[in-house]
């Protein structure tokens, strides 16, 4: 099969929406006073960082589907069968396991994650997501 350019014109509308709440992170992660004024910066960084995984993982499946690659069994699955179609670095991918982690515990474990989980998630991960959007875009360039 083969990408369209309807994919690819979704793909990059969702490059652009994750290339938003990266650039935001990014900013985030350099603010020193953010963290303690606010509930607010908190809860923004928690769900920046979910939506960017689920960027990741929705541009990951379209590709998936319209090349009709192997099945994947959950979130690192999803990511690293691009890594394993040579689409992803897999350097890249050991790094950003971590954030897809994360992200679970957000959605099954968010009472005990602490304003200090959050702010080293976010400076730990916000420069993850440019490396992901380079890559995609180069595969588009190449297919």
């Amino acid at each position: 099969m083969f990408l369209t350019k309807d994919h690819k014109r979704q793909i990059e509308a969702w490059l652009e929406a994750l290339g938003a709440r990266a650039a935001w992170l990014g900013e985030l992660a350099e603010r020193e006073d953010a963290w303690e004024l606010d509930l607010t910066w908190r809860l923004a960084a928690e769900r920046a960082l979910w939506t960017s995984v689920e960027y990741v993982t929705d541009i990951a499946s379209l590709i998936i589907d319209a090349l009709v690659m192997r099945d994947p069994g959950g979130y690192a699955d999803i990511v690293k069968v691009l890594v394993e179609e040579e689409v992803l670095d897999a350097r890249w991918f050991d790094v950003f396991t971590g954030v897809i982690d994360f992200r679970s515990r957000l959605l099954r474990d968010h009472a005990r994650i602490t304003p200090t989980d959050v702010r080293e998630a976010v400076s730990r991960y916000a420069d993850l997501f440019a490396p992901f959007m380079d890559q995609i875009r180069e595969f588009l360039r190449n297919n």
